[in-house]
């Protein structure tokens, strides 16, 4: 094959493949995915800036994290794949101890993040107690199917 053959040969692959594989790449079929909603209280009260993460059945391995909005809501899509079931759910929120140098939200990053910078030099202190932010303590449990699952919410108690 002359390689002016081969251009043309390899330009009409491209053109008649790579439109046809790219069809599939459009938004996401909700079944083959998990999506959570909720919220989360503490003591009773609507809280933002707690992280929760979502192991599924038998796993160490969180599948999917988020950070709780201002008003304690969240929302959470990940693969099926990780499968149906009672997944087991930790909570975190972490707060900068006073005196450690601490970072802005302003600097693009979230509670969890500015929790872990300032956790860099030994300065953070949980807010939650502790067997919410271990998968194999913790009492905060989902029942999660394919697609939509509305109304997960999580009451976590300090006192």
């Amino acid at each position: 094959m002359r390689r002016g053959n081969i251009i043309r040969f390899g330009l009409c692959f491209a053109l008649t493949f790579v439109p046809a594989v790219l069809v599939g790449c459009g938004e996401t079929d909700k079944r083959e995915n998990i999506i959570v909603k909720g919220n989360v209280t503490v003591d009773g009260k609507a809280m933002g800036g707690v992280t929760l993460s979502f192991f599924s059945p038998g796993e160490k391995v969180a599948v999917g994290t988020v950070n709780t909005q201002d008003d304690g809501s969240y929302e959470i899509m990940f693969k099926a794949h990780a499968g149906e079931g009672n997944y087991k759910v930790t909570a975190k929120k972490m707060q900068a101890k006073p005196g450690t140098k601490t970072f802005d939200k302003g600097d693009g990053i979230d509670d969890y993040q500015l929790g872990i910078a300032s956790g860099a030099s030994g300065g953070s202190i949980h807010l939650l107690p502790e067997k919410y932010s271990s998968v194999d303590r913790t009492d905060l449990t989902a029942v999660l199917q394919k697609g939509q699952n509305d109304s997960k919410n999580f009451t976590i108690k300090t006192k």
